[in-house]
């Protein structure tokens, strides 16, 4: 929890927190697009996949993101 905090703190780009059927996205830009099996999100630089079912958007702030679902696979272009 500590190294969440320090990386808030330090403005770092983003950073993705991964849990038990659960991702934790901070700093993104936006959803580029989103279904129960496939979720995109664009970060500064790049573009997140997340691939699973039954997946939902939990939580949505300004710079903050928690995904829920069976997470299968979280990638990066």
């Amino acid at each position: 929890m500590l190294d969440v905090i320090n990386n808030a703190l330090k403005n770092t780009d983003f950073y993705i927190c991964l849990y038990d059927n659960k991702v934790y996205i901070y700093n993104y830009q936006e959803i580029v697009s989103f279904n129960n099996d496939l979720i995109k999100v664009a970060l500064k630089n790049c573009l997140i996949k997340i691939k699973g079912k039954d997946m939902l958007i939990k939580k949505m702030q300004i710079h903050e993101l928690l995904i829920e679902g069976l997470i299968e696979s979280v990638k990066y272009e």
